[in-house]
C-alpha cells in the first residue's frame, strides 16, 4: 500500500523534504525532459519510483504549459482523428520510449476528455490503448488510465459495467481518475456517487488490478475504504481534484492563502480557525513536523507567510494517514464518526470557521457511503 506525490508547479522540492511517499507522478506540463530526468536521477530509487503520466486529456485545450516540448506531444494533437490507429501507434511508440529514457518505471496509458464520452465504447478504445502501450513498453509497468465522471457513478449498475470493460486488460494496474465539476477545494458529497466510486474501486481490486486513485485529497480516506491499493494528491488544489482546469495553476491553486489539515475536523482549516479549536482540544500537533513548525512560526512571527509549509503540513498528513488506515491503526468509519462528534462540539460552543461553507457538511453522506459500501 503506498501514496504518490501528484507533481505539479514547482513541486521538485517538496519530493525531498516530505517523506512516507512510494513515488511521484510526473507532470509534462510542468517540467522539460531533461528537467526531469536530472529529478529521477537525484531521488529515484528502489524505495522511490516515477511514474509518468502522458497528460493528453485535453485535445482542444490552448494553455498545456511545457507539454509541446516533449517528443511524444502530437504536433495535430487539436486535429487528429483519434480513431486512426496508425495515428496511435506512433505516439504508443514513442511515449514507451521517452518513458523509458527519463528512468520512470511505469508509465500511465493515454486517454482523453472530449465528445462522446464516457460510452462502453469509450472505455474499450481507451483499453485497446493500454494493451498496445504494453507492447511498446518493455521493462515498464503500464497502468490503464481509466476517467471516470462521478455523476455517471450515481447509476446503480455503472460501476459494475465500467470495470467489466476495463479490467480486460493486459495491463499490470488502474491509475484512476475521477471527473468531477465541483471546484477543487470542495468536498465530493453526493452518497450515490460516493458509493459508486468505492464499488468501482472495490471490483477493479477484486479482478486483480491494483488501484491508484489520482488526484486525490481528504476523500482518501473513502478510496481506502474501499480497498485503493494507492492514491495520489499534490500540493495544489487543483492537484486534488480532477477538473477540466485543473492545469491552470492560477485557479483555486491555494498559493495565495495558506491552509492547515485538521484531521479532528476532516478539513481544511485558516489560521485563525486553528487558534479557535485549539481552546477546544482540537488542532494538535502529534508526529506532523510542520504542523509543529507552523505554530511555532506562528507564535514569533504571525505575519510570515505559511503557505508552503501549509502544503506540507497536508501531504504528511495525507501520507501517515495512508499508512494508518493501512495497518488497521486507523478506520474510516471511526475517522469520520470523531470529525463529526468536533463538529457538533465546536457549534455548541459557537466556534465557526472563518469560511463560511466550511461546516463539516461532508461528513455524514461520507458515513453514509461508507455504511451503504459494506452493506
Amino acid at each position: 500500500m503506498a501514496v504518490y506525490h501528484q507533481m505539479g508547479n514547482d513541486s521538485r522540492n517538496l519530493i525531498g523534504e516530505v517523506t512516507g511517499f512510494r513515488g511521484a507522478i510526473i507532470s509534462p506540463v510542468n517540467e522539460i525532459e531533461n528537467d526531469v530526468r536530472t529529478m529521477v536521477d537525484e531521488y529515484g530509487s528502489s524505495s522511490f519510483e516515477f511514474i509518468f503520466d502522458p497528460q493528453l486529456y485535453f485535445p482542444r485545450r490552448v494553455d498545456r504549459g511545457k507539454l509541446g516540448t516533449w517528443n511524444y506531444f502530437p504536433k495535430d494533437f487539436e486535429t487528429a482523428d483519434m480513431s486512426s490507429e496508425a495515428w496511435w501507434t506512433g505516439l504508443l511508440g514513442e511515449l514507451g520510449a521517452t518513458a523509458g529514457r527519463i528512468g520512470a518505471r511505469a508509465v500511465c496509458s493515454p486517454a482523453h476528455v472530449g465528445q462522446s464520452m464516457f460510452t462502453n465504447d469509450y472505455y474499450e478504445a481507451m483499453r485497446g490503448l493500454a494493451d498496445r502501450l504494453v507492447e511498446t513498453s518493455d521493462g515498464l509497468r503500464v497502468l490503464e488510465t481509466v476517467i471516470v465522471r462521478m455523476g455517471d457513478l450515481a447509476a446503480p449498475n455503472r460501476a459494475f459495467e465500467i470495470a467489466s470493460v476495463v479490467s480486460n486488460t493486459s495491463a499490470t494496474g488502474i491509475y484512476l481518475v475521477f471527473l468531477s465539476e465541483l471546484k477543487p477545494r470542495e468536498e465530493l458529497r453526493d452518497v450515490d456517487q460516493l458509493i459508486g466510486a468505492m464499488r468501482l474501486i472495490h471490483l477493479l481490486e477484486g479482478s486483480g488490478l491494483p488501484v491508484l486513485v489520482g488526484c486525490s485529497s481528504s476523500d482518501v480516506i473513502l478510496w481506502k475504504a474501499a480497498g485503493a491499493t494507492s492514491c495520489a494528491t499534490g500540493k495544489f488544489g487543483n492537484l486534488r481534484r480532477f477538473t477540466p482546469g485543473r492545469f491552470n495553476e492560477q485557479e483555486e491553486t491555494g498559493r495565495v492563502v495558506p491552509y492547515w489539515f485538521e484531521e479532528t475536523l476532516l478539513a481544511f482549516i485558516r489560521m485563525t480557525d486553528i487558534v479557535r479549536i485549539q481552546h477546544h482540544g482540537l488542532a494538535e500537533v502529534g508526529a506532523n513536523p510542520f504542523a509543529a513548525e507552523i505554530l511555532s512560526q506562528y507564535a514569533s512571527d504571525p505575519a510570515k507567510a505559511w503557505v508552503g509549509l501549509g502544503w506540507r503540513q497536508y501531504m504528511h498528513w495525507f501520507a501517515d494517514v495512508e499508512q494508518r488506515l493501512t495497518s488497521g491503526s486507523a478506520t474510516t468509519r471511526a475517522l469520520i464518526l470523531a470529525a463529526e462528534e468536533n463538529w457538533e462540539t465546536l457549534v455548541r460552543n459557537d466556534v465557526f470557521m472563518e469560511e463560511r461553507a466550511n461546516k463539516g457538511l461532508w461528513l455524514r453522506p461520507w458515513l453514509r457511503a461508507v455504511v451503504e459500501f459494506n452493506k
